[in-house]
């Protein structure tokens, strides 16, 4: 499908899908309106937590490992962190590209769990590492401290790389074959995407070594609807025309930001603007980011960021870029509606996207 430019071509994106529809219907038309108050639904999540895990370890697939660890970050936060990735039985061992994933929900509630299926398909498909960590969460543990622990989580794994394995050196937690030569990606869904690039512009400015390689980003968002450049705002129509959505609507988004109480000016929030847009506008904040793999959803509230944003690194930082876009679908509808063609269809993409990331490795 072309990308939408025209306000015409975005706007019809938000049609729903007939599949969806029918899915939506037969549920009896679930709003995307939080379910509960944000404390009632931390615990609600947090106390779903054992069930996933026992019913994660009964689908472990037989030639896939799963460690967990508590890694001490710089930050003061432990984090609980998951490794997955291919048992190997003859050594040497292909070299595995390394994945971070950082799960949707993280700014105030989830699990590195939430992302362990996909983190199992990424192993299987293309022999990767992929890391799966936690952070603190709002409103415990205020705005940007969760960002703070993102960044020093990359930084540890990113170390943890550099280590090639010595009588004297170990890994702390990666595998031997885990090597960020083969690649290095970060990335995740909704809140998981914001995390993803805020952090890659931070291992870009600090010259991180091993360098990134790679971002997915899905259904992300990079820009505070009250400070969208006047540049993009004839294309920043997503924030009303979905603002009554199903699966997240308007106000679940406001119970969230509440929650964060985030800065919106700072680029920790919203990366889409970094620092002055005096010298060389919006696109001299990405110059020198790797490539980037987007997935979009037309009937999401954050279609737009991903839409104008994926534009801009494209046409005006010579950023190579990839995007599938999901028209009449709402915001990470596979989670709800696993079952649907569409669904299916997305995780081969996804496949796909990475494979098209992994494919110049460093280069």
């Amino acid at each position: 499908m072309a990308i939408p430019k025209t306000p015409e071509e975005i706007l019809a994106t938000g049609i729903m899908d007939p599949e969806f529809e029918a899915a939506w219907k037969a549920r009896g038309f679930p709003s995307g309106a939080m379910p509960a108050d944000v404390p009632t639904l931390k615990r609600i999540v947090e106390s779903s937590l054992p069930g996933l895990q026992a019913q994660l370890a009964k689908s472990r697939p037989a030639n896939i490992t799963e460690t967990e660890h508590t890694i001490p970050l710089s930050t003061g936060f432990a984090s609980r962190l998951l490794v997955c990735h291919t048992t190997n039985t003859v050594p040497p061992a292909t070299p595995s590209p390394i994945i971070l994933l950082f799960h949707g929900g993280i700014h105030v509630l989830g699990h590195p769990e939430f992302d362990l299926p996909l983190a199992r398909h990424l192993a299987l498909a293309h022999n990767a590492t992929v890391i799966l960590p936690s952070t603190r969460k709002a409103p415990e543990h205020p705005f940007p401290l969760m960002i703070d622990d993102a960044w020093a989580a990359l930084q540890a794994i990113a170390h943890d790389a550099s280590i090639q394995g010595t009588a004297t050196q170990k890994r702390l937690f990666l595998p031997a074959h885990a090597d960020a030569a083969a690649g290095f990606i970060v990335g995740g869904a909704s809140s998981g995407a914001n995390f993803s690039d805020v952090v890659a512009h931070l291992a870009r400015d600090a010259g991180l070594t091993p360098p990134l390689t790679g971002q997915f980003l899905a259904c992300g968002g990079f820009m505070d609807a009250g400070r969208v450049p006047e540049k993009y705002r004839g294309q920043y129509l997503s924030r009303e025309q979905n603002r009554g959505a199903p699966v997240a609507d308007g106000e679940f988004m406001r119970a969230f930001r509440e929650a964060i109480a985030p800065d919106p000016g700072s680029p920790l929030w919203a990366p889409f603007v970094q620092g002055s847009l005096e010298n060389g506008g919006v696109a001299e904040g990405h110059r020198g980011m790797p490539k980037v793999y987007f997935q979009v959803c037309g009937m999401d509230i954050n279609r737009d960021d991903g839409l104008i944003y994926e534009r801009v690194l494209r046409e005006e930082c010579g950023i190579q870029t990839r995007l599938d876009l999901y028209s009449g679908f709402p915001h990470c509808w596979w989670d709800m509606y696993p079952e649907l063609e569409a669904s299916k269809k997305r995780m081969e993409d996804t496949m796909a996207g990475f494979a098209w990331l992994l494919a110049s490795g460093r280069s």
